[in-house]
């Protein structure tokens, strides 16, 4: 036998539940004479009576009731079923707002862009790329769904998921003679030097160390601006120089547009990580796996980062 049309169960119970025909069309909108062949159909289908018709409406028979309790039970789930996929598809649906340091956009900017229209093509990700400082503000605003940024010394609102941690290095504009031992932070504060303003989480790292080893640091140009900075830098005769994430300025090493050393300091690190507004969205399913995506994509970038470290520190 074939398998049983879904729609006549359906006029089947509302034929029992409204104990008769008529007043079963009348809730259903299904004419009288076509719900009445459709009963007969499922008779014929089932190959049993279901329905014992009388003057005073319709019930159904022992076989009858006992179809009736499956068929219930059956739709039932199937409906459940179907809402939950209509559910679930709301949900993979929308706008994400995610906001970015600039020295972390070329390490992941680009495959969260491919993953998202890949997996998620009903989501819009709007993507804010500003400084750390500006990405906390802005968090903590309900203006951002979360942020790839440094690590926030005030955590304060704030969920955070650590990715990893990765070396500064002192940015020359570029020089074919290098010195190969890594320099020390006293060397390094008698440079002209380019730092972001005291706004920024790399400021603050950079700060706290020299701070903590007590050599004073005075910066003599603040530039917010990650590209200007490195522009200026890039202009021997400027002799500025700066320090900034290595994975930042790789492009320009490789370019013989910029130098960069490693500095004698282990402390001199920032750490990245996936910072979210405290009890924000915590059920957007397109989040979620965003998030888990881009943990993924952290441990690929660690290790090249360990490879790029370990020729970097082999200067010396």
């Amino acid at each position: 036998m074939e398998g049983i049309d879904l729609r006549r169960l359906r006029y089947f119970i509302a034929v029992c539940e409204h104990g008769g025909f008529s007043r079963a069309s009348q809730s259903i909108g299904v004419a009288q004479p076509s719900l009445t062949r459709q009963i007969k159909l499922l008779e014929k289908e089932v190959g049993i009576s279901l329905i014992n018709r009388s003057g005073r409406g319709a019930e159904p028979t022992a076989e009858g009731r006992f179809l009736l309790g499956q068929s219930r039970l059956h739709i039932d789930g199937l409906d459940d079923a179907v809402r939950e996929v209509r559910e679930r598809s709301d949900k993979l649906k929308g706008e994400i707002s995610l906001g970015i340091c600039p020295t972390i956009v070329p390490l992941f900017l680009e495959d969260i862009r491919n993953f998202v229209e890949a997996q998620y093509q009903g989501v819009t990700l709007n993507v804010v790329e500003a400084y750390s400082g500006d990405l906390a503000s802005l968090m903590r605003g309900g203006r951002l769904d979360a942020a790839l940024t440094y690590r926030p010394s005030a955590p304060d609102q704030l969920d955070i998921l650590d990715l990893f941690a990765e070396r500064l290095v002192l940015v020359t504009s570029y020089a074919r003679a290098q010195v190969d031992a890594p320099r020390q932070l006293g060397d390094i504060s008698r440079l002209k030097l380019i730092l972001p303003s005291e706004i920024h989480e790399l400021r603050r790292i950079i700060d706290r160390v020299y701070r903590e080893r007590g050599i004073t640091l005075q910066p003599e140009l603040e530039l917010d601006s990650l590209s200007a900075a490195k522009a200026v830098i890039a202009d021997k005769t400027t002799q500025y120089a700066t320090i900034l994430p290595h994975s930042s300025v790789t492009r320009e090493v490789a370019g013989h547009v910029l130098s960069a050393y490693a500095i004698a300091d282990s402390a001199m690190a920032r750490t990245i990580a996936v910072v979210r507004p405290k009890g924000g969205s915590p059920r957007n399913v397109v989040l979620t796996a965003l998030i888990d995506e881009v943990r993924r994509q952290a441990g690929r970038i660690k290790r090249s980062m360990d490879s790029a470290d370990a020729v970097l520190l082999g200067q010396g």
